[in-house]
């Protein structure tokens, strides 16, 4: 009997240790353009627009030449911090803000995630989604439109990670 409760406490303190080893998955962003050759806004060599966003998009609205302004920005989830995702640049002659992302919450297995920028107006896309490893979506950001189209925000949370401290 001794040797089950001893069993047993060690077995809870190892998945306690591990449990709060582990941070909240990790959240990325990606902006995407509708694409215009004309306008040089690609950060770095970031232009890869992987297959998943863009049977995304082509399923609302048939247009599949976007480029990513963005490689995958991971948000940092500190309260009242929002992350900088894109500089912005010039479209279609019109100065683009600055957009940045935030995890506005995150409780009951769903995280919502807001971005905000794009116009000096503020467009703003606002996405929930499940709260595991894995979910992904991509939302258009109606509000920023251009003549070539919508700019789509695209959200992928990665796997657990554990922390360093």
């Amino acid at each position: 009997m001794t040797r089950f409760v001893l069993a047993a406490a060690l077995l809870s303190y190892a998945l306690t240790s591990v449990a709060l080893s582990a941070d909240a998955p990790p959240v990325y962003v990606k902006i995407l353009i509708p694409d215009d050759p004309g306008a040089p806004v690609v950060e770095g060599d970031s232009t890869v627009v992987e297959s998943w966003i863009i049977k995304c998009i082509d399923k609302e609205q048939r247009q599949s030449k976007f480029r990513a302004v963005t490689g995958w920005v991971r948000l940092v989830e500190e309260p009242f911090d929002a992350t900088p995702v894109w500089r912005g640049a010039t479209l279609d002659g019109v100065g683009v803000c600055p957009v940045s992302a935030d995890v506005f919450e995150r409780k009951d297995g769903q995280i919502k995630i807001t971005l905000q920028g794009w116009t000096p107006g503020g467009a703003r896309a606002t996405v929930t989604l499940q709260d595991e490893p894995g979910s992904r979506e991509v939302v258009p950001v109606t509000e920023a439109k251009t003549k070539h189209g919508v700019p789509h925000v695209a959200i992928f949370i990665g796997l657990y990670e554990k922390r360093s401290d």
